[in-house]
């Protein structure tokens, strides 16, 4: 079976890339000839040389269109909207970060997901969370949704030695906030109770990373953090956080969902915190979080994001459109 992979490329830049180049390599494994095929190629300045990204194959749309299946994960392109092949749509956006996109003028997700529905080609929705099943299934009634085990590259997000030194602003606890910043979801309440709990913790240091160029009203909680002495490396967004999560004591996420933050920190047997909606319980849970067994967080992110779970249980879904087809 041929599954063509619709997704724009940028290796090591983007959490849905990522998530989709671990689903082809899986997949791949278990048998099926699976591609990555990027239908803004001719636009997009990070695509990669080579026909390969670390295991993944890249295929031009020559080749998409020959394909079994179209799996669509960021957008079908001008030529795979015409085509007729079915096609499997993988929601990897959370329902109200998707929303508000819209509604603030962005990319019209929810209109596409309305319309879609209507849409015979589109045989399967696919989701990585159980959470945002019931939001898809109010957009698409008539089409199945589907919930796939998310995942992460376990041979790269590894345990290891703590060498990274926070380009010289270490501390003795060394706290990590990664996620990236959207509207539904953004470290206002993690910074708050990392700014609380600081201040009992001598020798603290929050690390943030991923912060938008410009963050109105947030600047001045990182400001009251700095001249508390407690804040770390202030980066905008970087790679190999590897090398950080083995570094760190923890890291500190709004997100009650399993993110690629929270898989990747876990798999490299990095202690997780979610502070949610409200600024209570934090200190114990970060407490919890210092006597972590390292050794049992690896253990049980290779017990919940194995990617070769996840190829099979996408495996299945795929298989039934095709036996349908």
């Amino acid at each position: 079976m041929k599954s063509a992979h619709l997704v724009c490329v940028t290796p090591n830049r983007c959490g849905l890339y990522e998530s989709t180049r671990d689903l082809v390599v899986g997949l791949r494994a278990r048998g099926i000839d699976a591609r990555m095929v990027d239908p803004t190629r001719e636009t997009n300045n990070l695509y990669p040389s080579g026909d390969s990204d670390r295991g993944a194959p890249l295929a031009d749309d020559a080749w998409g269109l020959q394909a079994d299946v179209l799996i669509n994960h960021s957008g079908l392109g001008e030529r795979f909207e015409k085509s007729s092949q079915p096609i499997v749509h993988v929601a990897h956006g959370r329902p109200r970060s998707s929303f508000l996109i819209e509604a603030k003028g962005g990319t019209p997700i929810f209109s596409y997901h309305y319309a879609k529905d209507k849409d015979p080609r589109f045989k399967s929705v696919v989701t990585f969370w159980p959470e945002h099943e019931p939001y898809l299934r109010v957009m698409f009634p008539t089409t199945p949704v589907h919930v796939v085990q998310a995942s992460v590259d376990l041979q790269t997000w590894t345990p290891g030695p703590a060498q990274y030194d926070f380009r010289g602003k270490k501390g003795a606890i060394n706290v990590v906030c990664s996620d990236p910043w959207r509207d539904d979801v953004d470290p206002f309440i993690p910074l708050h109770a990392y700014a609380l709990w600081a201040r009992e913790m001598k020798g603290a240091k929050l690390h943030l990373y991923g912060k938008p160029a410009k963050i109105p009203g947030f600047a001045a909680i990182i400001k009251r953090i700095q001249d508390d002495g407690n804040m770390g490396e202030l980066q905008g967004w970087v790679t190999g956080l590897q090398h950080i999560y083995r570094a760190a004591d923890f890291v500190l996420t709004a997100n009650e969902i399993d993110t690629r933050t929270v898989r990747e920190a876990m798999a490299c047997g990095c202690p997780v915190v979610r502070v949610g909606s409200k600024l209570n319980g934090f200190r114990t849970s970060m407490a919890q979080a210092l006597d972590a067994s390292r050794e049992e967080i690896r253990r049980h992110a290779e017990q919940r994001f194995d990617s070769r779970e996840t190829a099979r249980q996408f495996e299945q879904i795929l298989r039934g459109i095709h036996a349908d087809s």
